[in-house]
This record gives C-alpha cells, structure tokens and sequence, in this order.
C-alpha cells in the first residue's frame, strides 16, 4: 500500500501528534516516509528526537479473514526510558479495524504488543496501522479478506474402471460439503465418449448437498480400446465443482469368467462379509468391492469399500475376500467385481457360511 506523505502528515496532525515541520527560525522541513509493496512504513523528522523512537511495527498475522485478531507488535529504536513508553496507535479505516489507544512499552524494553480485532468484509481491504511516540511514526498494512463462502468437493472411488466392450462397470460419487453450505447438487457428466453411456443414481444430491451417487458406466461392443477421461460434475447454488474418471476400454477378450459366492468367513469366533471368487480364465484383473447397510445394496446406503480397481492376480484356485469392519452386522450387502465381472447384490442377512 502506497501512503503519500501529505496523507501521513495530515494523518499525525488530526491525531494530535504533530511531527516538527519548520523549526522556528530555520528552513521548512519535511516528513520522510518508505512505502514497501507489505505497506510497512517508518518516518521521523529531518532531525530526529533524542531518545527512543518507534523503529517498526509488525502485524502477525499480517492477513486476517474478516472478524479475526491480529497481534501488533512495535519496536522502538533503543530501550524505552525510565517509566516506560506509551507508543500511540492509530489505523486509516476505523469502521473496519479497532485497534487499542496505545501499547505500553516497558521501561528497559524494545517492544510491546497489543491486538487489534477486525469486521467481516465483501471484498479485500488494506488498512494502515501507524505507531507515533516521540516525533517518530512507522506502520504496517493489515490485509482483511472476505469469509469464504462454503463450497463442497467432489470425489470419484475407483477413478479408474477398465471395461471391456460389450461388458458395464461401476463407480460411486461422493460429495462433501463444508460447514454452512446447503443447496442440492445437480450431478452432469461430460466427456462421454461415443459408444458409451453413464447412468447417475441419484441425479440429485438433496440439500445441504452431503452424499453419494452411484455411475453406471456402459460401453458397447463398437468402442475403440483407449483410454478416455469423463468429467463428472456436481453443481449448487453458484459453486461448480468435477471430479474426472478415466475409463479404459480393455480390447475385447473372453474375460475373467468370475464366479461369486457371498458366504459369511469365520475368524476367532467373529464373522465378517465375505465371498469365494473362482475364475475360468486366470489372469490379473482390476478388483472391486462395496459393502451397503441394508440388504438391497443401495448406493445411497454406502458402508465400506476396497480394491478400488487396483489389477490382482486370479489363478486357477479359489480366492476368499471379506471386509474387516463391520463384523457380526447382518443387515448388510455387498456388490463384488472382477475385470468385467460383477457379482449380484449379496444379502447378508440369508447368506452362508464359507466352505
């Protein structure tokens, strides 16, 4: 912040601290003063007074968001005499910034300190704040920000799929919101290659706009093998926020062949969501799985989930998968997916032990 030197004297003199300007008899004088881009300053007279005098002054934080304290903190030049010193203070903005009359700088001390309080603010403010004791002045710009208006984020788990042509997967959409923030989320997609479809289930986050989305990604035979990248967006009130999925379309192949049996596995006398997976054709393939509360596995019931598409390698054996936290609860269900393979929705309620 520039402050001109004709405001800065002024400034002094409303306060009632008027820095010597002609000396009786002698030549005008004038205030000096520095302006660096941070908005600090210092100034004295031509001649300066004898004694301590204010050095500097330093604001921490030196940017606040509005209805916060900053502490202010003034040097002076040499120890501050016997009886101390009583640096005045003063700010350009008073309907903005309240700052104490003065800091009380001990006796045989070179600082002070004192805090200011701040008001909310529409739009970015500077405001100096000066520090006068013995015909000597130097500040500080205080920047004030606006409140951040609450926004909310978007995330997509796993934001990888590979599917075959001909063949569909699935990814869940969640949004998290921060505190204050309450509107419905409009859910749009962009991006989509041609061939290929993606469903949203909900379309709609409901207000305050906390919650999951199942996308159901469909690609037909037709589809070139590549790699393509689909925007999913959430939009609220002003805010826009995506996040992407890349989709990888596999060349066509026969397949993991996976075949899934939701059983109950039994450990130390617990018993957590599992399932048996065989394939038909070995191969290293992405892996997913989803845990729901309730027996229907509604996306929007979302307990768990793990593999997250990371490539495992399936041989010509049985593999057991279970979850881990939420062992003994049976009004669950899972959803189990190898490579283009999906299992039906899992009732865990009605479900085996594992053999």
């Amino acid at each position: 912040m520039l402050l001109h030197r004709n405001f800065n004297l002024l400034h002094l003199v409303a306060i009632g601290v008027l820095l010597a300007l002609t000396a009786c008899g002698g030549p005008a004088r004038t205030f000096n003063s520095s302006s660096a881009a941070s908005g600090n300053f210092a100034g004295t007279t031509v001649t300066p007074a004898t004694g301590a005098g204010v050095s500097s002054v330093t604001l921490t934080p030196a940017t606040v968001v509005g209805g916060s304290l900053t502490k202010i903190t003034v040097h002076l030049s040499q120890a501050a005499p016997a009886g101390g010193a009583s640096v005045q203070l003063s700010n350009s903005d008073t309907s903005v910034v309240t700052t104490p009359t003065t800091i009380k700088v001990a006796s045989g001390a070179t600082s002070g300190t004192g805090s200011a309080s701040t008001k909310t603010v529409s739009a970015v403010t500077a405001v100096a704040i000066s520090a006068l004791y013995n015909n000597t002045v130097a500040g500080a710009a205080l920047t004030i920000d606006p409140v951040a208006a609450p926004s909310f984020t978007v995330s997509v788990q796993p934001s990888t799929l590979t599917i075959a042509p001909g063949n569909s997967g699935s990814t869940k959409i969640t949004t998290t919101i921060s505190t204050g923030y309450d509107h419905a989320l409009k859910l749009t997609t962009s991006g989509v290659p041609s061939g290929v479809s993606v469903t949203l289930t909900p379309a709609t986050i409901a207000a305050p706009g906390a919650g999951t989305s199942k996308a159901e990604i469909s690609v037909q035979s037709s589809v070139k093998p590549g790699s393509y990248a689909i925007k999913l967006t959430a939009t609220g009130g002003t805010s826009t926020h995506s996040a992407t999925l890349t989709l990888k379309v596999a060349a066509s192949s026969p397949g993991p062949g996976a075949k899934f049996q939701g059983c109950w596995y039994q450990q130390n006398g617990e018993k957590f969501q599992g399932v048996i997976i065989s394939v038909d054709n070995p191969g290293t393939y992405p892996f997913n799985a989803v845990l729901y509360h309730g027996t229907t596995c509604n996306p929007n019931d979302f307990a768990d989930q793990f593999g997250f598409g990371t490539d495992l390698n399936f041989g010509g054996f049985d593999t057991i998968f279970w979850f881990t936290d939420f062992h003994d609860q049976t009004d669950t269900s899972a959803i189990w997916q190898v490579g283009s393979n999906t299992s039906a929705c899992v009732n865990y309620t009605v479900a085996p032990d594992c053999q």
